[in-house]
């Protein structure tokens, strides 16, 4: 049993056991006791070895005869998870992050964070993955770009993400579960799959990643709507289109052209709109005249309101 510990990336320590019979976690060196409390016993088996500074990868299949409770602190790293069958769950920073069956797993944190695993009695988990510490990552990055995607998911505290299907990743957990090497040659399996793993994982990301095209159309209509809710806050007194601008920082044009093609009319025509469906509605509860409701929406001249009202609806106000 190697009981080197993964400083720097993970309280689990590299180590190797198998349980016929229900085994106590905390006494099997799976963690460092010193970074985690661990409470719950197992079958099966559990391995976990650093194939190179920075990156360790594991595998498991365990059955949980009675409830299962890790309490411990990760720090900045990316893990990758294939599970195989059965599930997995924990907290992180007080969030419940569920791993589900057959499907890959990434978890990026950007800082020390606290962590609980809580498992129900009679539960299992069939898994492998791939650790890799923040530091090992950026240098791997700073050598070759093709790493970059995987920087963006050590960002903003944790980041849990359930991917997409992806058969060449779930291929390379599969050979690296079912290694036929043992000594030297599995340490280099290990390791080449292992990377091949966060490359091919920086690859599909990237391949996910929107395009320039995407990103501009994306924008637009993040711009169209944010506009739209300034307008629908006071539709009775909406602010100008320079005032939009201005509060938005794009240009008038650019505002107008965003408008135009998200919702098919002129901010002006959406206004008027708005107007009058308002005016209909005040129309329809017969508490003001005719001229208080042209007022109240912005109309100077009541004759004026009731043209643009039998304009838009086919009839007059009067008629409602």
């Amino acid at each position: 049993r190697n009981r080197a510990c993964m400083q720097s990336l993970t309280p689990y320590l590299d180590t190797a056991f198998c349980f016929d019979s229900p085994g106590s976690l905390a006494q099997a060196g799976v963690l460092d006791t010193r970074a985690a409390h661990v409470m719950g016993s197992a079958t099966g088996h559990y391995r976990a070895q650093t194939v190179r500074q920075g990156l360790q990868y594991f595998d498991c299949h365990l059955h949980f005869p009675e409830p299962l409770r890790i309490d411990k602190v990760l720090p900045e790293s990316l893990c990758i998870v294939q599970v195989f069958d059965g599930a997995w769950q924990h907290k992180v920073d007080g969030r419940l992050n569920q791993y589900d069956t057959g499907r890959l797993h990434v978890l990026g944190l950007s800082e020390s964070l606290e962590a609980q695993d809580q498992l129900p009695v009679d539960s299992h988990a069939r898994m492998a993955g791939v650790r890799i510490a923040g530091d090992a990552l950026r240098e791997l990055a700073q050598d070759d770009p093709q790493f970059h995607p995987l920087l963006a998911l050590l960002a903003d505290g944790m980041q849990f993400d359930q991917l997409p299907q992806s058969p060449s990743l779930s291929r390379l957990f599969q050979q690296l579960y079912r290694s036929p090497y043992s000594g030297s040659l599995r340490r280099l399996h290990y390791e080449s799959l292992s990377l091949g793993i966060v490359l091919e994982l920086a690859s599909h990301l990237s391949s996910q990643a929107p395009t320039p095209e995407l990103q501009q159309d994306r924008g637009r209509r993040d711009l169209a709507l944010e506009t739209r809710r300034l307008l629908d806050t006071s539709p009775t007194a909406p602010p100008s289109v320079a005032a939009l601008a201005k509060q938005l920082k794009v240009s008038e044009t650019t505002l107008r052209r965003a408008f135009s093609q998200q919702f098919g009319c002129s901010i002006l025509q959406y206004i008027r709109q708005q107007r009058l469906e308002l005016a209909r509605l005040l129309v329809l509860e017969r508490k003001w005249q005719i001229s208080q409701i042209a007022y109240h929406i912005g109309y100077a001249n009541p004759a004026n309101f009731c043209h643009a009202y039998k304009a838009y609806f086919g009839h007059t106000p009067g008629t409602e």
